[in-house]
């Protein structure tokens, strides 16, 4: 397999822009995708509709991404790289072409949105360039449910018949032309002005404008204007449109991620420019296990960033170390004007920082995915796992183990296990207590030692994090059972059911948003342990119920037992029948089904 192969193969299936590059590192050809991995590996197979890029695939030696969080974020991500790099496959492929922009004619009465490749000085407002123009179109016909502009090229001969087109009956246009319709020019040029607003990147602010009209025209009665501006606002949020890829903070920007795994950690730095991401680059940091995020802030000014010539005025961080002052001062030394060092903790400076923290990670894990020959493997949860609970590398594979019993009767011990998030049912385990109940504890240790010793004979894989359903105590009983048969240190954590607190040893209970990615996939791993420990209980309980309902009869041995209880599924049931019933169905003698009868319905007896 080439190299260019075997970097296409790690590739995740996650929405984000590509990049080829030739040996000199020079951007061959830049595109994006809702799905990485499958678009970019048919570049490996030749397509007699596009030949260039044989041409292309020959130069090229590397591929690069920057993942984003949707494919409108990668469209418009990709527009900014191809007027940044100018790749000269684009242009081959578009047949010399210009790009399509979107299209406002501001100059017009009533302004038309169109698409267009001509980039005119004729009062109209113009937005891209973007490089997919069927991907746009399909873009903007969502985007017309929101922003009902009219698209017609004639215009004037619908106002004069003052007659409206289909498309302000399926209520994709206003209707400017239709005296019914009512429209006010004013609100008109607001819909034109907001989505301008939103193909730049500025959605919160939009969507903040769109509240407050809500609010306003609630209060004024104006109920029909208030449902409009409430339906847009659900429409707005639904269409997830761009944010991480932009900001409203004009200062050139880097946005730097930390991601760790194992010995090695990662630094991916996002350069913002003009409010717009242009760029990625990753540098990894070896025998850095351990070291916190402040140290590798440290690592990346004194080895990397002093050496640039080019350095921003603004740089992001998830959090800042007690000496940030100190290096925002050589920063600002070496680039001779002021430079931040910042930790926002909301709005889009924090989505950019997740953005690097994602690409930080994709990183690392195509690096591992290289050296044990496997495919790389992202899932926002692990990752976000990892950098919640500090873990040294990402919980792929988690276990968690739940105690199910009443009173310490037929208690139960479940274990479940999600790997990336999804339920591996193979190595799902349930055992029966041998220690005497009640005592969680006892039989959380007993469950933990049970199981462990079967993941170090090789039996089952072995856990990349453990998780306890339930506080401290529990925990700690199953760490003493770890140390016990363990013999390689293993990440042990608790879940607290009525708090939704993250127990962790040596270190405060973590609470974390309801919201949280990671909280959630730790929530459905215990919802799942719950599940699964207690329909076992129940099925023990069952059993011991009907056996004593039918042990008490005379002649009614294990075999018959199965039979009766083969032939009519439960005790309800087979007391329902008649002695004739029972010889028939379960070849019974008729004296024994007699006996039978009787025998179960002395209870309802002695009940009524």
């Amino acid at each position: 397999m080439s190299p260019l192969s075997d970097r296409i193969a790690s590739l995740p299936a996650l929405p984000g822009v590509y990049l080829f590059k030739d040996p000199a590192g020079e951007v061959l050809y830049v595109g994006k995708a809702i799905n990485l991995a499958s678009r970019v590996r048919s570049y490996l197979v030749h397509d007699p509709q596009r030949p260039q890029m044989d041409e292309m695939r020959e130069r090229a030696v590397d591929v690069d991404t920057i993942l984003t969080g949707t494919e409108i974020e990668a469209l418009l991500l990709e527009s900014t790289l191809i007027r940044q790099h100018r790749p000269h496959y684009n242009v081959l492929l578009k047949d010399d072409k210009s790009f399509p922009f979107v299209k406002l004619s501001m100059q017009d009465e009533w302004p038309r949105l169109s698409v267009t490749r001509r980039v005119q000085d004729d009062g109209a407002r113009y937005v891209g360039p973007f490089t997919d123009v069927k991907a746009l179109r399909k873009t903007l016909r969502d985007l017309r449910r929101i922003f009902p502009l009219r698209t017609c090229r004639n215009f004037e001969e619908y106002r004069k018949a003052d007659r409206p087109c289909l498309y302000y009956h399926i209520r994709r246009c206003a209707g400017p032309c239709y005296s019914r319709a009512r429209v006010d020019r004013a609100g008109y040029r607001r819909l034109v002005d907001d989505l301008v607003m939103l193909l730049s990147g500025r959605n919160d602010e939009l969507l903040a404008r769109l509240r407050a009209d809500m609010a306003r025209a609630a209060d004024e009665r104006r109920y029909e204007q208030a449902a409009q501006r409430r339906d847009q606002i659900a429409l707005l949020e639904k269409a997830r449109v761009p944010q991480s890829v932009v900001t409203a903070d004009p200062r050139d920007t880097d946005v730097l991620g930390f991601a760790h795994h194992g010995d090695k950690a990662s630094i991916a730095t996002l350069f913002v420019r003009e409010g717009r991401v242009i760029g990625k680059e990753t540098r990894v940091v070896e025998r850095a296990g351990g070291l916190p995020d402040g140290v590798l802030l440290e690592t990346w000014v004194t080895q990397y960033a002093l050496t640039r010539d080019d350095l921003p005025r603004r740089v992001l961080v998830n959090a800042l170390p007690d000496d940030h002052a100190v290096l925002a001062g050589a920063l600002t030394s070496r680039a001779g004007h002021a430079v931040e060092l910042a930790a926002p903790v909301r709005g889009r400076a924090k989505r950019l920082i997740e953005l690097a923290e994602k690409n930080a990670s994709h990183a690392l894990e195509q690096l591992a995915a290289r050296a044990a020959g496997k495919r790389a493997k992202l899932t926002e949860s692990v990752m976000g796992l990892q950098r919640e609970l500090g873990l040294a590398a990402p919980p792929h594979l988690m276990v968690c183990f739940d105690i199910s019993n009443t009173g310490g009767d037929q208690a139960v011990a479940a274990v479940v296990a999600a790997e990336d998030g999804m339920p591996r049912k193979s190595i799902y385990r349930r055992m029966r207590m041998r220690n005497p109940g009640p005592d969680d504890f006892a039989m959380i240790g007993e469950a933990v030692e049970r199981y462990w010793t079967r993941v170090e004979s090789g039996e089952l894989p072995r856990p990349d994090l453990v998780v306890i359903d339930g506080g401290a105590g529990q925990v700690a009983a199953a760490r003493a059972s770890l140390d016990k048969v363990a013999t390689r240190p293993v990440s042990l954590i608790g879940l607290a059911k009525r708090e939704e607190l993250i127990v962790r040893e040596n270190l405060p209970d973590l609470r974390l948003p309801r919201r949280s990615e990671a909280l959630r996939s730790l929530q459905r791993l215990r919802d799942e342990a719950h599940r699964f420990g207690l329909e076992y209980h129940r099925k023990l309980r069952s059993r011991v119920r009907i056996g004593s309902a039918l042990d008490r009869i005379a002649g009614v041995g294990p075999a018959r037992r199965a039979a009766l209880l083969k032939a009519f599924g439960s005790i309800d049931a087979l007391r329902a029948a008649t002695p004739e019933q029972m010889v028939e169905q379960a070849r019974v003698p008729i004296a024994l089904a007699r006996r039978v009868a009787e025998g179960l319905a002395k209870p309802r007896e002695g009940a009524a």
